[in-house]
């Protein structure tokens, strides 16, 4: 066990000799904390082999447990969580030499329950170079404070000791998926190729000081920007790092481009690969997707739909693969210079994720109903941050009826030192003609309160219906307080979303005993006694962006976060025509078309933390990346849909 109190001396770091040989990171038998202590660690895990010697700059995932032991914790608190690295055996017992790693800032639960931080990251930054070049081993030693102030640490784990060595540059991709289910659409003349799969790549540049970036003007809060009379620098200044302008452009550049290439592997014949197609803002396809400046630390996301080819699409249709259904969707990537890093990630360039292929069935065709549907949901983002959207729209010609309806919502998640789960907006709007009356509902609702339309149970009822509107409302509202490690503190700041909701509505429904007028709108010499229609232009619109804010001002630490996102762009008008009508034989005749266009443009933005810390230990003016995201506007004809004339339905 490690016993881990405020540092009155930097000699007390001679605590940390008593650890365990190199290579076992294996949790110790656990033991209760004593009761004068405020925190308790335990099953601390590094995802890595150390018997090893560990890359300079390169990034691991570490796991523990930490819990409040103090009698006085009954509610909730933030514990920033530092890493350092120090020289183990030193000449001088009394001054080792120490590098610092980065903070990662934890919620403690009440009344001892455990918090268990999986996958969080640590590393050996630039300052641990003269520890690498004398090839020293190095002890392992954490940190807890609150308020800026150390805490009382009883550390019940063992803790690893590494062997550092300087390296070059290393690529760590990550791939994920919207979904697991891989639609294989039909082809529709003048739809838009339906994506087979949404995806979203992920990649960090191991090998570059995470704590070095160049910073612009507008990402450091107006009232950090003042002169630091010890250093006679502004924060601004004291970013340049004392490089060149030059020399801070090349900060996140590869030493040349990379490449990404997506395919599909069939589980069962791994011989059958299919490329994917990557779809680009103009609506072409590329067969890769090129770049060459990615963030140190901490992943750059990006979202692609993807495609097949064709004659691969035909294939999986109806010809010789058509009975494939299970595969595997990798996405590699290549690069023209040698990669060094470590061991594990030399091995990380191609990501597989298992995917079931679902085909799309043509539904128009005589039976008890015929919808025209579509469904989109976008996930993109990352677990620190993701705005989530769902389209569903829902077009159904029935024995009883027609139902016209539309809906959209938003939702931002995440976790910055705390989960976050806040529904922005959603709208709906719905249209129903039955063989008795016509119904018509919308609602739009902001941060779950209602801004448009009446309550959920109340609906219009009348033979005729005759809607004409146009609602944008623009709304704001902070979403959640957050908090970040910043050295010995934790950052809090906020995030707050706002943007404009709209919903255009022009619409007209009506239930008919007229024979003519019935004849007319089904196209049919029958004899109707009665028929409904939806004549419809629905337009569901959002555009949400985000800013992330906040900071503090101490004596020895100044620093904060002014970041502006987009969240969301999206639009979705939908026109159509539905009739049904009954025969004087009881028999059920339709007749409808359907359009659907769709415009979408996701989160993009970065998310940088900025500051100076003035403690010994941590003294250095740094910035931060906590999350990076690109997206490209998206416009697509999702649906061009009819029934080919009027049809009876079974």
């Amino acid at each position: 066990m490690i016993i881990n109190k405020p540092l009155r001396a930097i000699n007390i770091l001679v605590i940390l000799a008593a650890l365990s040989a190199c290579g076992d990171n294996s949790p110790s038998v656990e033991e209760p904390a004593p009761v004068d202590f405020d925190v308790e660690m335990s099953n601390f895990t590094m995802d890595f082999d150390t018997s090893k010697t560990f890359a300079l700059n390169h990034r691991i995932p570490v796991s523990f447990t930490i819990r409040n032991t103090s009698k006085d914790a009954t509610e909730e608190t933030q514990v920033p969580v530092t890493f350092s690295f120090v020289e183990k055996n030193p000449i001088d017992p009394s001054s080792p030499i120490v590098c610092n790693s980065n903070a990662i800032n934890v919620q403690l639960l009440a009344n001892g329950e455990p918090t268990v931080v999986e996958n969080e990251f640590i590393w050996p930054i630039s300052e641990c170079q003269n520890l690498a070049e004398q090839g020293k081993q190095v002890e392992l030693k954490v940190g807890f404070y609150r308020d800026g102030e150390e805490i009382n640490g009883y550390v019940n784990t063992k803790l690893p000791v590494l062997s550092l060595r300087e390296a070059g540059v290393d690529v760590e991709y990550q791939l994920k998926t919207e979904s697991s289910i891989g639609l294989l659409a039909l082809p529709h003349e003048d739809e838009s190729p339906t994506p087979v799969l949404s995806v979203q790549s992920g990649f960090v540049f191991n090998g570059a000081d995470p704590y070095y970036s160049k910073i612009n003007d507008d990402e450091i809060p107006e009232d950090l920007d003042v002169v630091d009379p010890s250093s006679g620098l502004t924060i601004k200044q004291e970013l340049t790092f004392g490089m060149s302008e030059e020399q801070l452009k090349e900060l996140n550049q590869l030493p040349s481009s990379a490449n990404l290439t997506y395919k599909l592997i069939a589980q069962n014949n791994p011989g059958i690969q299919l490329d994917l197609m990557i779809g680009q803002e103009n609506g072409q396809v590329n067969n890769s997707y090129e770049f060459s400046e990615i963030q140190p630390g901490t992943a750059d996301q990006v979202n692609h739909d993807l495609y097949l080819k064709q004659t691969d699409l035909d294939a999986l249709l109806e010809g010789d693969l058509a009975n494939e259904a299970f595969f595997i969707l990798r996405g590699c990537i290549e690069t023209s210079f040698v990669q060094d890093g470590n061991e594990n990630d030399l091995t990380n360039d191609c990501k597989d994720v298992d995917i079931n292929l679902e085909r799309e069935s043509n539904n128009i065709s005589a039976a008890s109903q015929v919808a025209f549907k579509k469904n989109q949901k976008r996930r993109p983002g990352s677990s620190r941050i993701s705005v989530e959207s769902e389209m569903d729209i829902d077009n159904t010609l029935q024995r009883n009826g027609i139902l016209s309806r539309a809906t959209g919502e938003i939702v931002l998640k995440g976790n910055i030192g705390r989960r976050f789960d806040v529904k922005i907006a959603e709208a709906l709007a719905e249209a129903i003609v039955t063989k008795k009356e016509s119904s018509y509902f919308h609602q739009i609702k902001v941060f779950n309160k209602v801004v448009a339309g009446k309550n959920e149970n109340s609906k219009e009822g009348k033979k005729h219906l005759e809607i004409k509107n146009k609602f944008e409302q623009d709304k704001s509202q902070q979403v959640a307080s957050l908090g970040y490690g910043f050295g010995p503190v934790r950052l809090g700041f906020k995030i707050s979303a706002g943007g404009r909701i709209g919903l255009d509505v022009d619409d007209d429904m009506d239930l008919l005993d007229d024979l003519s007028m019935c004849q007319t709108k089904l196209v049919s010499q029958e004899h109707i006694n009665t028929c409904g229609f939806i004549s419809r232009t629905v337009t569901p619109n959002f555009s949400f962006t985000g800013r992330v804010f906040g900071g503090l001002n101490l004596s020895i630490v100044k620093a904060g976060v002014n970041a502006n996102l987009r969240f969301l762009e999206h639009k979705f008008p939908l026109t159509g025509t539905l009739v049904f009508g009954l025969t004087d034989n009881e028999r059920v005749l339709v007749r409808g078309n359907v359009d659907l266009d769709h415009s979408i443009n996701t989160i993009s933005g970065k998310i940088k933390l900025v500051g100076s810390i003035k403690i010994f230990r941590f003294r250095r003016s740094k910035s931060v990346t906590l999350a990076s995201f690109s997206s490209r506007p998206v416009t697509q004809q999702l649906l061009r849909r009819s029934t080919s004339g009027t049809l009876e339905l079974l």
